[in-house]
């Protein structure tokens, strides 16, 4: 029976059991009813499997591949694109029931130079150099601005005033806090061009504009730790708008002896540091003098980094986190290599907006048959010392 056949029947047998439940006799012929439902389900189940086979007919009518000339379209391209995608499958896969005929007869001699038929393989996962940088931009204060024009910022010291005594009949004594301004400025700053060339852009198996927003975003936050660490130079040796935190630090204690940094080193340095500012300091060194301090004992023999079960095994020092600025030079004679405090409380990084990658696709386009990438942003940073030395460093001996 056709698939036609089945659904007129199924449709007759619906519309008499239709008839039975609008009748008078309804009741009386709930058997009968029933069974045409029961036929019902029978004829349903029928039409679904003819329903089926015909989809699979049409599916192979679709994917089969039109006979032609191998290399030759039988008549435009994208008919030879479905013969190769389609045996493809077949070969690789085997999903698809291969329904051409390949020819006849048996294959004179062998296949040579089959090597010539396998394209090369390409692993997907693109490595990248990688180097840390460090955290400093993490623990100092971040101001956004709408504009890069000059900002004045004030500060107050009234830290060593409290009260004292006022005679009977006598003037109060003037005790004006002590007030302070400066001023701070903005630059430019870019991570540098990068240009793909329309090949690579049309060919890449990677999204190159993800891939250049990664490499700008690790630049961005690269310099970013060099400025704040070193201060940045506007033009040739003049002083640009970012200042290094050292600027603002000052010396908290001296080391007993050069090249080494002793427990009660450490111990001097923290101590110097006010307390208001120490509860929430940091400290900060590279790498190499960390791995110098991982050698320290205390007084009692005990190592000064002790396992942490909320934080690494190396990231806490005296109780407060420590924060790597490679930038900072290794522990030698006259060096400052270890610095603690409060970064936010004593240095501001401004940012003027967003940072931006713009993509240029005219200025390389005829003499390089390529599009530019660039990444660029405005900012500056400044002091915020009030005048009480939120952050100190450790200055090593001489000799």
């Amino acid at each position: 029976m056709t698939l036609l056949e089945l659904q007129e029947k199924r449709n007759k047998l619906m519309h008499d059991a239709t008839a039975i439940m609008q009748g008078d006799k309804a009741v009386e012929q709930r058997s009968a009813f029933d069974q045409m439902m029961q036929q019902v389900d029978e004829l349903d189940a029928d039409i679904a499997r003819h329903k089926r086979v015909e989809a699979f007919a049409a599916e192979q009518r679709t994917n089969r591949p039109p006979r032609g000339v191998p290399g030759r379209s039988m008549d435009n391209g994208e008919n030879a694109e479905l013969e190769k995608r389609a045996f493809r499958k077949f070969m690789v896969t085997g999903d698809q029931t291969e329904l051409r005929d390949l020819g006849v007869g048996t294959v004179g001699g062998s296949i040579t130079g089959g090597n010539q038929l396998v394209a090369p393989a390409f692993y997907p996962v693109l490595t990248q150099a990688q180097k840390f940088y460090g955290g400093v931009v993490n623990i100092v204060n971040q101001k956004k601005t709408d504009t890069g024009a000059s900002m004045q910022f004030a500060s107050s010291n009234d830290a060593t005033a409290g009260i004292q005594p006022w005679a009977e009949s006598t003037p109060a004594p003037e005790a004006d806090p002590s007030l302070a301004k400066n001023y701070s400025a903005t630059e430019t700053y870019t991570t540098g061009v990068i240009s793909v060339t329309l090949e690579e852009l049309e060919d890449s198996a990677w999204d190159i504009d993800k891939f250049v927003q990664d490499i700008f975003g690790q630049r961005l936050y690269r310099g970013l730790a060099k400025y704040v660490s070193q201060g940045s130079t506007a033009s040739g040796s003049a002083v640009g708008a970012y200042v290094s935190y050292l600027s603002g630090a000052v010396n908290g204690a001296t080391s007993a002896a050069k090249g080494v940094i002793a427990y009660q080193d450490l111990l001097n340095l923290w101590a110097s540091v006010d307390k208001e500012y120490a509860d929430r300091g940091t400290f900060v060194m590279n790498t190499t003098t960390r791995a110098a301090l991982m050698g320290v004992v205390d007084q009692i023999g005990r190592p000064l980094f002790q396992p942490s079960t909320t934080s690494g095994p190396f990231d806490t020092l005296l109780g407060r986190p420590i924060v790597l600025d490679n930038f900072l030079p290794n522990i030698a004679a006259n060096s400052t290599s270890l610095v603690f405090g409060d970064f936010e409380s004593l240095y501001t990084l401004r940012s003027v907006g967003d940072f931006t990658v713009y993509r240029d696709p005219y200025t390389y386009l005829t003499t390089k048959g390529s599009v530019a990438f660039v990444g660029a942003g405005r900012g500056g940073s400044f002091i915020t010392d009030a005048g009480t030395h939120p952050v100190k460093y450790l200055t090593q001996a001489a000799s």
